[in-house]
């Protein structure tokens, strides 16, 4: 892994790195494992900057042995030196688990950085659920996937077929989430309860098919509740197409990440990016 800015003061290497907000973790794993560099020069984290240096960090991640590599076809819908965003299908989980040990986002991801010479661990930055599809970024470093969620700045939209035609065709649902029950259980299952967390979901009616009963529907999320989607239209009375957990199972489930959107840490500049299901194409 390799960062780079250009120094806008005059200051110890180490404060200006703090007032970029590198965390003291991060700052100490460079020291001990890596390099800084001041206009190609290696330095210690105390040298004195100036206006217009060349600031260069390098660390390579110890990579993590316990998660299988699969060579799988990724589709890839961005990449750049930090970042990867792909196009998850459906029914593929995106951790390793007892249950989806080799079949799985992470190690289909370790192996095309096997095979691309990245040398990383896998970072996920926002999930989906095992039935869900679309767009997840994954970020190639550790310190790329702290700036990517410290600040909560990633614009996620989807496209949902729900049960039902639905009266009010755009709103807003706030209902608080949280676990129907003990987490060691195994239930995964959610539910809306006045002392679950924040919740909130907007949508917008995209189309209708009275013949079917099904409403295709665009929906944006202020907050990443598990199953928050899925949950707030069980709730209202409309659960989505295919979801066996909160409504009538089907051939799939019928939500996908469409969109996202986000700035790029290195250089503040917009990523949008966009893949629309092919689901869209029934209405």
């Amino acid at each position: 892994m390799k960062i780079e800015y250009i120094a806008n003061k005059e200051c110890i290497l180490k404060e200006y790195l703090v007032e970029l907000g590198l965390s003291r973790n991060f700052m100490k794993k460079v020291k001990l494992y890596g390099k800084m560099y001041i206009n190609d020069v290696e330095v210690k984290n105390y040298f004195p900057i100036k206006i217009g240096d060349k600031i260069v960090l390098e660390y390579n991640e110890e990579e993590n042995d316990n998660i299988i590599t699969k060579t799988n076809p990724l589709d890839i819908c961005y990449e750049d030196e930090h970042i990867l965003i792909i196009n998850k299908p459906e029914s593929l989980a995106v951790q390793p688990s007892r249950k989806h040990y080799e079949e799985n986002v992470v190690s289909y991801v370790k192996g095309y950085f096997k095979n691309n010479n990245i040398v990383s661990n896998v970072h996920i930055v926002n999930r989906l659920d095992f039935a869900t599809s679309g767009l997840m970024i994954v970020a190639k470093d550790g310190f790329t996937h702290h700036q990517l969620t410290k600040e909560k700045i990633i614009t996620r939209k989807y496209n949902a077929v729900i049960c039902g035609i639905i009266d009010k065709k755009e709103g807003i649902i706030n209902l608080p989430i949280k676990r129907e029950s003990d987490e060691k259980d195994g239930n995964i299952k959610r539910i809306v309860a006045p002392d679950g967390k924040e919740a909130i979901t907007h949508y917008k009616v995209i189309s209708e098919s009275l013949v079917n009963n099904l409403s295709l529907i665009d929906v944006k999320l202020d907050t990443g509740r598990t199953h928050q989607i899925r949950v707030h239209f069980k709730t209202i009375g409309y659960p989505l197409l295919g979801d066996k957990i909160y409504g009538k199972e089907s051939d799939r489930l019928y939500l996908h990440c469409y969109h996202l959107s986000f700035i790029n840490p290195y250089n503040n500049k917009e990523i949008v990016i966009e893949k629309f299901p092919t689901f869209k194409n029934i209405f």
